[in-house]
């Protein structure tokens, strides 16, 4: 495995900061906001954007100078492809392509919402769905996207990420890695941070070269009772964690249930993965931006193992 890559996917990586504010809103309904989200203007938004697509592109760039032949995106669900009748905690895609929008919410304002192609390589995913089991995993395989939920296919957690991240446009084929951070029975940081490690074990077992992407995080519970909250604290607990190669420290992490670590916040679980491919190795921490017109504490880092 050549590259680990954690980043948020909140709508406002994609959308122009002039829209901030309508989603902002939408996101958060009647929830009372904090007295910091009012500091928030478009002078301050403005400079938000610009460190964004700074963190968007370091880590673009990153995998781009890694030259991988698949990229592994670990992200959740939400009602997406799945649902009540069916909820696995793990499932990896091993189908030959998936599509899905970037921004369904935003679809009827022009050029806001894209349908994003996949290719996928489904000879290393079935590889990897076979590594894991053997390792104690219990993977869902899925050779077809029929979503239970929603029509729009694959959900944002990976059509996002590989809008921004390049992915689709350079055409690297993908292996969708689904982790369930929302509904119960949730997996514990422990098991996260093993599944991280049993999947750098089976990469380093093939020829190719392949990069980890953690989708989502970092504090944030978007239409919850807590959207617009931030936990700055949490956050940067997390990223300092991550920043001096104590990843293993994240085990802990949701071994208590509290409200504050569910919604949208349980997706650090995806960064919790990454942590464990890399066990010991200090991650770069490209930046951390608290947005409340993000409706999350935005982050940006990346994994690079020596040569």
């Amino acid at each position: 495995m050549v590259l680990g890559v954690a980043s948020s996917h909140a709508p406002a990586v994609l959308l122009p900061a002039d829209r901030w504010p309508s989603a902002y809103a939408m996101l958060v309904g009647d929830v009372p906001q904090p007295r910091a989200a009012a500091a928030e203007t478009s002078e301050t938004n403005a400079v938000a954007r610009g460190r964004i697509d700074h963190g968007v592109a370091t880590l673009r760039a990153a995998i781009e100078a890694a030259r991988p032949d698949a990229v592994v995106i670990v992200g959740d669900d939400q009602d997406e492809v799945f649902g009540p009748a069916f909820n696995p905690t793990l499932a990896v895609f091993c189908g030959s392509a998936v599509s899905g929008s970037t921004l369904p919410r935003f679809r009827d304002e022009p050029g806001l919402d894209r349908r994003v192609e996949l290719t996928c390589h489904s000879e290393l995913a079935s590889h990897l769905a076979a590594g894991l089991t053997r390792r104690g995993f219990d993977p869902a395989v899925m050779t077809e996207l029929r979503p239970l939920s929603r029509p729009d296919g694959i959900g944002h957690a990976f059509t996002r990420p590989a809008q921004f991240l390049g992915l689709a446009e350079t055409g690297i084929p993908v292996i969708p890695v689904f982790l369930n951070a929302y509904h119960d029975p949730l997996p514990s940081g422990q098991r996260c941070y093993d599944l991280g490690r049993a999947i750098r074990e089976i990469a380093d077992g093939r020829p190719e070269r392949i990069v980890v992407v953690g989708s989502g995080g970092l504090s944030h519970d978007p239409m919850g009772p807590r959207a617009g909250w931030i936990d700055q604290r949490l956050d940067r607990w997390v990223l300092d964690r991550i920043a001096e190669g104590r990843g293993e420290e994240l085990t802990t992490m949701f071994s208590v249930d509290s409200d504050a670590l569910r919604g949208g916040t349980g997706e650090i679980r995806s960064w919790i993965v990454v942590a464990g491919a890399f066990a010991g190795l200090p991650a770069h921490v490209v930046d951390y931006v608290p947005l409340h017109h993000a409706v999350t504490g935005l982050g940006f880092a990346c994994w690079q193992p020596s040569a």
